[in-house]
């Protein structure tokens, strides 16, 4: 085939990012790095902006996983990447696409007005904190070193799925059944919030890269040990490992900003979820 004349005026990376990981788990054939410990990101195409509306293939996480593809052609393997990393990521394309900026709305929780902001999508960037040493493991005392890592974008397509199953079955189930009694309804939900946390413990194990034995000098990173070791502990000491591996997955860039009602001036702490479903929005 002929070269294009129009390649000069393809896209080009319009920012770089480093991620909160630091490239930790990373090898050469997961994430190319630059010089300074940054990955290159592109602007959305009108084709991943379809794909990103797509609700079935957002589901099973293919369309996701092309859009970074695409939009961030150093990740090379994205099955691989870390929550932290991925909300980076994402973060950074909705900069690159929209000028820095994203469409904020909330309701005030004093007066029910409907504020709409522009989100600086630069500013939380550059408030990238980043993962340490210390972030990786939890002491049992003098006796057990517990090594944690994020979750990965495996996982975090898993628990989406699922979540959305459990949410989708209980809705058409009220929908089905509108003269159910609520000891019923109660129930149901009772068992789907049980079969999500079940999920939510078996993500944690795989969290747990490994236990070191401190006295035996013993690494444990056998996953069968490990799972019976997790469910056979106290439940203090479950949620010490839980605690752990929610407080890593959460660094990264800021999960909070400051918002002034234009209504009533009524201030307060908003929380940012970066889920590329209700993040990219329609026709982001």
């Amino acid at each position: 085939m002929s070269i294009n004349p129009l390649k000069q005026y393809f896209r080009q990376a319009i920012l770089y990012v480093k991620l909160p990981t630091q490239g930790r788990w990373y090898t050469s054939d997961d994430v190319t790095f630059s010089s300074e410990g940054e990955v290159g990101v592109y602007a959305l195409t009108a084709l991943d902006d379809i794909l990103l509306n797509t609700p079935d293939a957002m589901l099973n996480g293919q369309a996701l996983e092309k859009v970074i593809s695409n939009c961030c052609p150093d990740v090379k393997n994205v099955k691989r990447l870390m929550l932290p990393d991925l909300e980076a990521i994402f973060v950074g394309i909705k900069s690159a696409t929209n000028g820095g900026k994203a469409d904020y709305d909330r309701k005030c929780p004093q007066c029910n007005h409907e504020n709409s902001f522009e989100l600086n999508c630069q500013h939380l960037l550059d408030s990238t904190m980043f993962i340490n040493e210390d972030d990786l493991s939890i002491n049992f005392g003098n006796d057990l070193i517990v090594h944690v890592k994020p979750y990965d974008f495996e996982m975090r397509q898993l628990f989406t799925k699922r979540e959305f199953e459990e949410e989708r079955s209980l809705r058409m189930f009220d929908e089905q059944n509108k003269d159910v009694d609520e000891l019923t309804k109660a129930t149901l939900l009772g068992q789907s919030v049980d079969r999500l946390s079940q999920m939510t413990f078996s993500l944690v194990s795989r969290s747990i890269e490994k236990i070191e034995m401190v006295k035996e000098k013993i690494i444990v990173d056998n996953r069968d040990h490990i799972n019976e070791w997790l469910v056979g502990i106290s439940k203090a000491q479950a949620d010490m490992v839980i605690e752990s591996v929610n407080r890593i997955n959460g660094i990264g860039v800021p999960k909070t900003i400051p918002v002034l009602c234009s209504n009533c001036n009524h201030q307060w702490e908003d929380t940012l979820t970066f889920d590329p479903s209700s993040f990219f929005g329609k026709r982001s």
